[in-house]
């Protein structure tokens, strides 16, 4: 009676600066309505403390507030605000998302497996991301687990979650959440991590293949007593025709002795990778890209313990040379630069480090230098135990600093018993400068480059500039400069200078290495950028074929190829690029966009998943990065938080007003959005001042409602049709 009553004086009022409507559902501590926020004019969830006489209750609801806030991820409900208004209403304010509980769409029956694979992914994602943040869900169920129109899964409710680092929950009094639902450890009041949100994730994992609970039992005695005891039939004999190593999946995820269940929710994700690959063969996930080489290894980039502590560029340049001599290795997968070097400045456990990128081995070392002395030391772990494989101590001439790099790419060989390829890895696409402080300069350049900005980008050719006066052959610097002019002239709107500069750079590295994979690469680009399509495929056959993982040669393959309109060849170099670096958000969206013009939507939706998750950690790490936050902005439209995606489209252009691929970015944001006013303004600037290229343009999907626009039309026409 308390509740109806509740929900009548609620429904149709205005409490602060909320319109409430429709109630939409009722839980343990609250019920939830249907709102309006007036002053921002957006549809909300209220969630309203159902007791607020109950302190108990009143602090676990502050808490779930709480906890939800301290949490950024697309699978995660948003938590806008908590608000408490003088007669006593405390409530919660969360986006109002168009979908259902997974629980309503069981109701109706088992999903497809590949669908509830898909769900069961999702969910992991958002639990690792609380779980990285050390906090544990606890109540992980159908229920709490919305499904958008658009296929996206938001996990609800952080009412009974744990912090980790708080006193441990050993007390029965506190044993809260849904008996079916919970691990036999927190059923029995014993402390929990967690495994036990990735035993509640398996038991909806079983309910979504087979359509109903494993351990529901009728009453609650009966369904503990099955929790905690009772055999589950296998789960491949109840649904016929699942991948082969679903049951030794659902062994892990539902072992009564969390010893032997899944340590770490992105075990699981790796697993949960490899059935989801059976439905989608020869696709690519970001945390596990589909390998099987022998050998895995992670080259972190090394530590600066010069005395005066300005050799960073030094440390990132040793540690890429490193990284790709080793890449040479047929038998050995080595993880991008990208995916590496997003632990640099930080303190993370090998073994996790191992985990989220997926290798068996990583390698870290520190470089000191004094004049023209470096020493420099490594040392090769192994994930699975943290012990020492190898190390080495090296005191060189700088002179000497080629020699000890191609020293440890074998040495690392011999560690992990693979054999290196039949020419010493300082063959020739090391282009060796003659002069150190050429190769010094060189690796100075290499880290402005790495920017991606415009001013670093000016600083870079400046750096690679001085490299080549040290030693006018050195190809890779010729290279270099190529490739600033193009990108300058690519996302940063610098015109025909650009693109001469970038020819005349290019030509020259080929001129004085012509079997230099990176000077095909770079050739390729320039060429692309001169609309020479046929010349610029033909050098970025030769830049693969020199060295199948260079990642820029597949990505700009794939720019040519969508350009053209070869959305079939597009995808495949894209889809290249993402194994090669699996954290590059640019690779994925487009993939994504290749997929949404070959009408392959659940493939485009399962691309733009991967890109947000690395838009993620990017925007973490470099909150500064305009194209992430753009492209980032156009998903999570389509992920249900236009809120954030307005947010971040409005940051960049705040940030880089006059840079041309933001404007063109945010325009394309701006049409997810319907923001149409605004998105043919961008695009007019955008076209309107760069090299931006028209049929780019003509095959962006993320276009199509402006077609029939007059001022897109106009803006499509070449400038001499004017």
């Amino acid at each position: 009676m308390e509740s109806n009553a509740s929900e009548q004086n609620r429904t149709g009022k205005t409490i602060s600066k909320y319109h409430v409507g429709a109630l939409l559902g009722r839980g343990g501590m609250g019920e939830v309505y249907r709102g309006t926020d007036s002053v921002l004019e957006r549809n909300v969830a209220l969630k309203f403390l159902r007791t607020v006489s109950d302190t108990q209750m009143r602090e676990r609801f502050i808490k779930e507030a709480q906890t939800a806030s301290l949490l950024d991820h697309p699978n995660i409900c948003t938590v806008f605000e908590v608000e408490e208004i003088d007669k006593g209403d405390l409530f919660i304010v969360m986006p109002f998302y168009d979908g259902e509980t997974l629980d309503k769409i069981l109701k109706r029956g088992a999903l497809d497996a590949d669908i509830a694979f898909e769900y069961a992914a999702q969910t992991a994602r958002g639990l690792a991301a609380a779980h990285n943040d050390l906090i544990v869900h606890r109540d992980i169920k159908p229920a709490n687990l919305m499904v958008t129109r658009t296929g996206v899964i938001k996990i609800l409710d952080f009412g009974i979650a744990k912090l980790l680092k708080d006193r441990p929950v050993s007390d029965p009094s506190e044993v809260l959440g849904t008996p079916r639902y919970m691990s036999p450890e927190q059923l029995r009041g014993q402390a929990v991590d967690q495994r036990t949100d990735i035993w509640s994730l398996g038991v909806v994992l079983y309910e979504m293949l087979t359509g109903r609970s494993p351990f529901e039992r009728g009453d609650v005695g009966s369904t503990i007593t099955a929790v905690l005891g009772e055999r589950l039939s296998k789960i491949s004999e109840l649904v016929p025709g699942l991948p082969e190593p679903v049951d030794r999946v659902f062994d892990k995820l539902l072992a009564r002795d969390r010893r032997q269940r899944y340590e770490q929710i992105e075990l699981l994700l790796q697993d949960l990778s490899a059935l989801q690959s059976e439905f989608e063969t020869g696709e690519v996930t970001l945390r596990f890209p589909v390998q099987k080489q022998k050998a895995s290894i992670a080259v972190l980039p090394f530590q600066d313990m010069s005395p005066s502590g300005d050799q960073e560029y030094l440390c990132d340049g040793i540690a890429e040379e490193i990284l790709r001599a080793l890449g040479r290795i047929p038998e050995l997968r080595v993880t991008s630069r990208t995916s590496s070097f997003q632990f640099k400045n930080q303190k993370s456990d090998i073994r996790d480090i191992g985990l989220r990128l997926n290798v068996e081995n990583v390698l870290e070392g520190s470089v000191r230098k004094a004049g023209e002395r470096v020493r420099i030391s490594a040392q090769l772990v192994s994930v699975d135990n943290g012990y020492r494989l190898w190390n080495e101590r090296y005191d060189r001439e700088m002179q000497d600093i080629f020699a000890v790099e191609d020293e440890i790419a074998e040495q690392i060989a011999e560690a992990l018993k693979v054999k290196l390829i039949d020419e010493p890895v300082s063959g020739n696409y090391r282009n060796a400068p003659k002069v150190p402080e050429s190769y010094e300069l060189y690796l100075q350049g290499r880290r402005f480059f790495h920017q991606h900005r415009k001013k670093s980008l000016e600083i870079a050719i400046q750096a690679f500039t001085d490299a080549i006066e040290a030693d006018p052959t050195f190809a890779r610097a010729y290279a270099g400069i190529a490739d600033c002019h193009s990108f300058l002239s690519l996302y940063f709107g610098k015109g025909e200078e650009a693109v001469t500069a970038a020819d005349e750079a290019s030509a020259k590295a080929l001129e004085m290495q012509p079997d230099l994979a990176d000077a095909h690469c770079s050739r390729g680009l320039a060429l692309f950028l001169r609309k020479d399509y046929e010349g610029a495929e033909e050098h970025m056959r030769k830049a693969i074929e020199l060295d199948p993982k260079i990642y820029e040669s597949h990505y700009i393959f794939g720019r040519i190829s969508f350009s053209r309109g070869q959305m079939d060849k597009a995808a495949r170099h894209f889809r290249d690029a993402c194994r090669i670096v699996p954290e590059a958000y640019d690779s994925w969206y487009l993939l994504g966009m290749c997929y949404r013009n070959l009408g392959e939507m659940n493939k485009a939706r399962r691309a733009d998943r991967e890109c947000i998750e690395a838009v993620f950690r990017r925007v973490r790490s470099n909150p500064d990065d305009t194209r992430a936050l753009t492209m980032g902005a156009s998903i999570l439209v389509a992920l249900g938080e236009p809120e954030r995606a307005l947010e971040w489209t409005e940051r960049a252009l705040a940030f880089d007003p006059e840079e041309p691929i933001i404007q063109y970015n945010s325009a394309c944001a701006f049409v997810n959005l319907k923001l149409y006013d605004k998105a043919l303004s961008c695009l007019e600037q955008a076209v309107g001042q760069s090299s931006l290229s028209r049929d780019w343009v003509r095959n962006d999907p993320d276009l199509d409602p402006l077609r029939k626009d007059p001022r897109f039309i106009a803006l499509l026409a070449e400038p001499e049709a004017k």
